[in-house]
């Protein structure tokens, strides 16, 4: 299953105003949806000291998400039959409305909590803006990568998240200021404030220009109407779906849980002081979730998502944990910062995978299946800790209980993704996933033509020698088990699973010159594929081509093996080798077309032709 091709310009996102819009309007609408439930707790007197505050803040999650459970396969149906950007104007100045009829229904005068009987004025206020926000998140996932190019869909993810936690927060500061827990009044001007926010975030949705949408190919059209099959017969799918509803869930059993921490493990009982520290928990917990956004933007790769996904997910178990046995608030605002950091750094890589591997003609039922499968998980898991007796107590052993299956989640996912892949072994897997994620994160490699190496038998890939990282960024964009050259004496015996795992062709020191190309021809004969700098030696700080050595030549003549020419640019230049690892670069790999020098040539010939050949790529590479 591929992604499907994208040929719209990869201009930045900050210039591309259907992206800018669709950023600002999920600001705006964030905001007002922070203000409505800071209004709702006020008001259900979640805060209260004889009030289990974990279940009534659980309770507003479970009406809020309710009409998810029948509207999220619908929504995703709307999202493919209709137009996407009407459904999100409808859906926003339609929760807009359902502010201004609480506003309405608050009284004006006396104190912000109201008696027992009436909330479920609240709860059913709450389900309706639940009803629209259902209908809209569908619609919006699917709208995304049509506004942008998928190269920029990662950090498209990223920057959309990032801003609505921003929105979240200052929704959060301003509903500090705004609602005071005594006074109902204060609760009015809140809700009125929230109504503005979505009326405006509404409108922009009328100005996006987005791209049309792709029909499903005729033959497969009519067996596509339902989003189950689709996910059931797709893997990858499915255990997208699977980690999405394991996250999202345990996101929301933390912030359960940060009403019944401050309540029972950090002792604080005034009811004012609880509702700010509250705040502040959760302030803390959405800085990480920016932080993590902002990461994830700056990383911006869609491949080596999942292991990135798990190793945070691992992290984020252990603050977890940590969160549930710590008795100092101090300690538990960065350790709630941290499950924010690490928890949206793997919402985000997870999100991003399943809108990439999905159809457009199928994304937008696949995205409200996704919806579905998530909200399914965050109801029932709600409903629990709502109805839940002594709920504040509770949820900090249900935390410890939580972090263990995270970190199981964690360490199977993370398991099952590094040691699969195409090299021979477990270990070489596990290592060229690594080798992947540091040369695409750090240094930011792009890879030109990598279809140019062939898929089976001896091939000799001849690169520019550039850095000490050259043969990672090589082995990084090639799917088969690249072998380079290596002296015996640096095989150090305590590195020995290493060298059985990438399988270095070792020289003797003392050997011929006959003796090693004998050796190399005969690797090549084995079909495999060779990795030789016709250099042999390191650029450094210049990027002329030094003389060839002329073994090149002779091993390609005698194997009869293709030859692949390659051309890096954009690594670090720096004399220094270990500067080559650490300091950033935006590096470029351009695979050339293989082919077989003739038998008849000279070997000076054969290297003349390879310069060239080489040269012609540099030159690519610096006009494109």
């Amino acid at each position: 299953m591929t992604a499907q091709p994208d040929t719209r310009s990869a201009k930045s996102l900050f210039r591309n105003v259907s992206f800018l819009l669709m950023w600002s309007s999920v600001a705006a609408s964030g905001f007002g949806d922070r203000v409505m439930m800071l209004a709702a707790l006020t008001l259900l007197g979640a805060t209260a000291g004889s009030i289990q505050g974990t279940s009534v803040n659980a309770g507003l999650i479970f009406w809020f998400f309710l009409p998810y459970l029948v509207l999220g396969v619908p929504a995703g149906w709307l999202a493919v039959k209709l137009p996407r950007k009407w459904i999100m104007l409808a859906c926003d100045e339609s929760r807009g409305l359902v502010l201004l009829l609480a506003f309405v229904l608050v009284p004006t005068t006396g104190v912000a909590m109201i008696d027992a009987e009436d909330h479920w004025r609240v709860f059913a206020l709450i389900a309706c803006g639940g009803v629209f926000a259902a209908v809209f998140n569908p619609a919006r996932n699917a709208t995304i990568p049509q506004i942008v190019p998928l190269n920029h869909l990662q950090a498209a993810n990223a920057l959309i998240l990032g801003i609505a936690v921003i929105a979240s927060l200052i929704g959060t500061l301003a509903g500090k200021v705004l609602i005071d827990p005594e006074e109902a009044r204060s609760v009015r001007h809140g809700l009125l404030v929230g109504f503005l926010f979505f009326a405006i975030s509404g409108t922009f949705f009328a100005f996006l220009k987005v791209h049309d949408r792709a029909r499903a190919p005729g033959h497969v059209r009519g067996r596509v109407s339902l989003a189950l099959p689709y996910v059931l017969a797709h893997r990858k799918v499915l255990a997208l779906v699977v980690m999405n509803m394991v996250v999202w869930g345990a996101a929301f059993v933390v912030y359960n849980a940060a009403m019944g921490l401050c309540k029972q493990q950090y002792g604080f009982t005034d009811q004012k002081v609880i509702f700010d520290r509250f705040l502040y928990m959760t302030v803390a917990i959405g800085c990480g979730m920016l932080c993590g956004a902002i990461w994830v933007a700056w990383m911006n790769t869609r491949r080596e998502s999942i292991g990135i996904a798990m190793v945070a997910l691992l992290i984020a178990a252990g603050c977890t944990g940590y969160l549930s046995l710590t008795h100092s608030y101090a300690m538990a605002l960065p350790l709630a910062f941290g499950v924010g950091f690490f928890g949206n750094t793997t919402i985000i890589c997870v999100t991003t995978l399943l809108q990439g591997i999905s159809p457009n003609y199928m994304r937008g039922r696949v995205m409200g299946f996704n919806t579905l499968a998530n909200t399914t998980s965050n109801v029932a898991i709600n409903l629990i800790i709502w109805r839940m007796p002594d709920a504040d107590n509770v949820i900090i052993n249900i935390l410890r209980i939580l972090a263990w299956v995270l970190a199981a989640v964690a360490l199977t996912g993370l398991w099952v993704d590094m040691t699969r892949g195409p090299m021979p072994t477990r270990l070489a897997n596990v290592l060229w996933r690594i080798g992947r994620a540091y040369t695409l994160v750090w240094h930011r490699v792009r890879f030109v033509n990598k279809h140019n190496v062939p898929a089976t038998g001896p091939v000799i890939l001849c690169p520019n020698h550039t850095t000490a990282v050259d043969p990672f960024l090589i082995q990084a964009g090639s799917r088969r088990l690249v072998r380079w050259l290596m002296l015996r004496a640096f095989q150090f015996r305590i590195l020995a699973p290493l060298w059985w795992a990438i399988q270095p062709i070792a020289l003797d020191e003392a050997g011929g010159h006959l003796a090693r190309v004998r050796q190399l021809v005969r690797t090549l004969d084995e079909g495999d594929a060779v990795g030789l700098f016709p250099e042999g030696r390191l650029q450094r700080d210049s990027r002329d081509l030094g003389e060839f050595h002329p073994g090149v030549a002779m091993i390609a003549q005698r194997s009869g093996a293709p030859i692949v020419p390659v051309w890096i640019e954009g690594t670090p230049r720096t004399k220094h080798m270990l500067w080559h690892f650490l300091k950033p670069s935006r590096s470029v790999v351009v695979f050339g077309e293989p082919y077989t020098p003739s038998a008849d040539w000279s070997h000076e010939q054969v290297l003349d032709d390879l310069r060239r050949r080489m040269v012609a790529l540099r030159d690519q590479t610096s006009s494109s």
